[in-house]
């Protein structure tokens, strides 16, 4: 997948007509391809660009303490969380807030919520402009040229820098990532963000969690830009949230297995393992494969299915790695539920282009 085409990205980046699903997934399986573990990065804003979901709401339509939470966010992807799940969000989170630059940092960020397991985690940051009025917070990603519908704010024309100008505010792009400082550092995340008020945002984190992730101490580095910071180049205005994870959840390891060698038609690659670990959160699929022509045999990726011809599971996120012995890991993270005995495991192009073959699989402790 890494030699992709200028198609690829226009797709990946572009303002398409592909469903946001699709986006986001195209977002996830290319930014968290070929991962090494040594070399770990971050690629916020290129997350956002495809899976961001911005939805203004009407000005007071919420009260002071109200904002967007974990499942909020899930929702908008038709995705649910389970009851259980529920139950393993943080709300009273106990956190170290510092202002690098204090003078200069008209907003607060505070973190909201916190959703960790054995395999995701998620974090809801609520940035709020420190006096009212004044301010229009805006995703990292938007720009003034940007129509004022990319806010939710329908059947308006402006852009965002008209839309400004005329309420008398002063835009302020907010964003928040993990601070390498910091004990739990993902090799990469993304973020999506909603704006509750004029100077209200808040932002949903997630991350993949490893088994080797055993440090859940989080700093969250939060940056604010104003248009004349970017027009001069400078650094922006940053301040840190740091706060301890919990991981309440609990696990179950299988495996899927198929009674016959799982070769891929008309390409180099094979599948050798097929794990799963079930969680409250959800199901963590991991597909590991050999593609000795990985070059030449560009975007090979997997779904899970019930059956032959059936919808692919209640997707969330995934990427595709390359291993230190040369072979390669396909994560697939599914919505929580029940797992089917047999089901159908299709690795296809993803690009759309191609199904390259299906392996009936059964589940095995």
């Amino acid at each position: 997948m890494k030699n992709a085409n200028k198609d690829y990205y226009k797709r990946v980046y572009g303002k398409v007509n592909a469903s946001d699903e699709l986006k986001e997934r195209l977002m996830d399986m290319k930014n968290m391809e070929n991962r090494n573990r040594k070399n770990k990065r971050m690629a916020w804003k290129a997350a956002v660009a495809a899976a961001a979901v911005v939805v203004a709401l009407p000005t007071g339509i919420f009260a002071a303490t109200k904002y967007w939470g974990i499942g909020d966010f899930m929702s908008e992807y038709g995705k649910t969380l389970s009851p259980e799940a529920n139950e393993l969000i943080e709300t009273d989170i106990e956190q170290v807030k510092k202002d690098e630059e204090a003078e200069q940092m008209p907003v607060g960020f505070t973190v909201r919520e916190s959703l960790c397991d054995r395999g995701s985690v998620s974090i809801i940051v609520e940035a709020r402009a420190k006096e009212r009025g004044k301010y229009l917070l805006v995703g990292p990603d938007s720009e003034e040229i940007d129509p004022v519908s990319d806010l939710g704010i329908k059947k308006d024309k402006r852009t965002i820098g008209q839309y400004a100008k005329d309420k008398g505010l002063e835009i302020i792009n907010v964003n928040s990532g993990f601070d390498h400082q910091g004990g739990f550092f993902p090799d990469s995340a993304s973020i999506e963000y909603k704006q509750v008020d004029d100077d209200v945002l808040n932002l949903c984190i997630k991350a993949q969690r490893e088994k080797d992730q055993k440090d859940l101490h989080v700093i969250l580095k939060n940056t604010i830009q104003t248009p004349w910071i970017r027009a001069t180049e400078d650094d922006p205005i940053v301040s840190t949230n740091s706060f301890e994870l919990t991981d309440k959840s609990s696990s179950d390891l299988m495996e899927y297995k198929a009674k016959k060698a799982m070769k891929i038609k008309g390409t180099s690659a094979k599948v050798t393992k097929i794990t799963v670990e079930k969680t409250e959160v959800g199901n963590y699929i991991n597909v590991y494969y050999t593609n000795p022509d990985a070059d030449k045999e560009d975007g090979l990726t997997f779904r899970m299915k019930n059956s032959k011809d059936s919808e692919e599971w209640n997707f969330k996120e995934g990427f595709t790695e390359k291993l230190e012995d040369g072979t390669y890991r396909c994560r697939l993270d599914y919505e929580s539920g029940k797992l089917p005995k047999t089901c159908v495991l299709e690795a296809f192009d993803c690009m759309e282009k191609n199904v390259f073959g299906q392996f009936k699989v059964s589940l095995s402790r």
